[in-house]
């Protein structure tokens, strides 16, 4: 006999998010498909706006004035990519909660209930990554610095904007389930960053593998293939795993104090038995 289907069935929950993740990835590969093209269809404007400017030469990154309208002309497009992300992220608590999920219409829901929030984070992404770019020319071009100490200043710079973009990342997490205003969901999204350092690192480096090799590869091909794979995989099953892991997160924290009652959700209860720990 086959394996028994797990998801959505409440007396055979997955037991771990590990399970909850197989689970997803089998029985719902193709929603996850789906809603990472509802999303880039929204990251559609950003990309071809920055393509459409490396290739025609508007883009020249040792250039304060090019790089100021490149990247706050970006800042809108990336503000409009919110909505696609609060559908996104919105899906994807659903499907981590176990809740009935069906697209387009839990994608849309997302953007009508969640806009507003995921607005303003990227409208600040995008204003962080202008600051980022400005940074980095003024380091070159001012004369001041050379060799090592250019890159380690760049390293700086960078180190400082990841922290804020993964911080932000966990206030898309938390806004969607919690209530609270955007300051103090981004001093929570800082607490988890430096509070569970560690285990955030190699989460991060999965979760912005397109972002980074999008940055740090110049080349072309490397910038195009990272556009397509985000098109077609990267969204909608990255979100899943971002929001699993933030998920992990909240219920050794925020939700063990103030809220038991959606700890584990989406996953089976457990109990002590006599051999062990069993299922409910």
């Amino acid at each position: 006999m086959g394996k028994a289907k797990r998801l959505g069935q409440e007396n055979n929950l997955p037991l771990t998010r590990w399970q909850l993740l197989a689970d997803t990835l089998r029985y719902r590969f193709w929603d996850l498909f789906l809603a990472s093209l509802l999303c880039f269809a929204f990251w559609l404007p950003s990309f071809a706006w920055l393509v459409f400017c490396s290739l025609d030469g508007f883009l020249d990154y040792m250039n304060f004035n090019s790089i100021l309208m490149v990247y706050g002309i970006n800042i809108p497009f990336l503000s409009f990519a919110s909505l696609g992300m609060a559908g996104l992220f919105y899906f994807s608590k659903k499907l981590v909660w176990g809740e009935g999920t069906s697209l387009p219409s839990d994608f849309f829901e997302g953007i009508k209930r969640n806009w507003k929030m995921f607005l303003l984070t990227y409208f600040l992404i995008g204003f962080l990554y202008a600051l980022l770019r400005l940074d980095i020319v003024s380091i070159k071009v001012s004369g001041q610095f050379t060799g090592l100490w250019i890159g380690s200043l760049e390293g700086v710079s960078y180190a400082i904007f990841f922290i804020f973009l993964l911080s932000l990342f966990f206030l898309q997490t938390e806004s969607v389930i919690y209530e609270g205003g955007f300051i103090h969901l981004l001093w929570n999204g800082f607490r988890f960053v430096f509070g569970s350092f560690l285990t955030n690192i190699p989460m991060f480096l999965v979760f912005f593998a397109p972002f980074l090799a999008f940055e740090f590869v110049p080349l072309y091909s490397v910038s195009f293939s990272m556009i397509g794979i985000e098109a077609i995989f990267y969204f909608g099953f990255s979100a899943f795993f971002f929001t699993e892991y933030s998920y992990y997160l909240f219920d050794k924290s925020i939700n063990k104090k103030q809220y038991p009652e959606i700890i584990r959700k989406g996953l089976g209860k457990k109990e002590e038995g006599k051999d062990g720990i069993q299922s409910v």
